[in-house]
């Protein structure tokens, strides 16, 4: 019996030079995911940072608006994590 080499198991003809591969266009489903990774990310940062600060800044107990920044965080880690599933999903490109 004749073994096959194991990278062509996976993906035939990935070492030919002359494999043709279509150029394609980025989907729009792939740009909408990255503006998702990308707000998820500042709104995070800025959720952390700015709940964060003011919790530890105010000495007196009492609430500000600046703690209600601290829910951004865990809004904003679901739209990057929405995001980065829909990059995936859609090639990566």
């Amino acid at each position: 019996m004749n073994q096959p080499d194991n990278d062509e198991e996976f993906e035939p003809g990935a070492h030919n030079p002359y494999r043709y591969e279509p150029k394609m266009k980025p989907s729009n489903f792939g740009r909408f995911s990255k503006f998702l990774l990308i707000l998820g990310s500042i709104l995070v940062a800025i959720g952390v940072v700015g709940g964060f600060g003011a919790m530890f800044l105010m000495k007196d107990g009492s609430h500000s608006i600046f703690l209600d920044l601290l829910m951004l965080a865990p809004a904003g880690f679901l739209m990057a994590f929405t995001g980065i599933t829909g990059w995936v999903i859609s090639g990566g490109k």
